[in-house]
């Protein structure tokens, strides 16, 4: 009879460290659950700050701009040139007149 017991309580031993085993991956799952619904909430946010245009998207756009800015100061410094010299040219003038 001895033996049945000792079988018996190794077995009910066994049985409690399952059911304290269960109940750990039982609380660490509903852990990892929670985490995952946290991080695609962080995602979703994530997402909708993107807006449709990702990063990669605005590189070109980003790089067309800085294009058409360079073009728009040398027109700018050309002009600015052209200007300069009109009125160089008009202070000649100016001068042949009164002189």
């Amino acid at each position: 009879m001895s033996g049945v017991m000792a079988d018996l309580a190794a077995l009910e031993e066994r049985v409690r460290k399952v059911t304290e085993l269960v109940g750990r991956l039982r609380d660490e799952n509903r852990s990892l659950e929670a985490e995952r619904e946290n991080l695609r909430a962080k995602l979703r946010a994530l997402e909708a700050a993107a807006g449709k245009h990702a990063a990669e998207d605005l590189k070109p756009r980003m790089k067309a701009l800085e294009a058409e800015r360079t073009s728009l100061l040398d027109e700018r410094r050309a002009l600015a040139r052209r200007v300069e010299e009109m009125l160089a040219k008009l202070a000649v003038l100016e001068k042949a007149v009164h002189a």
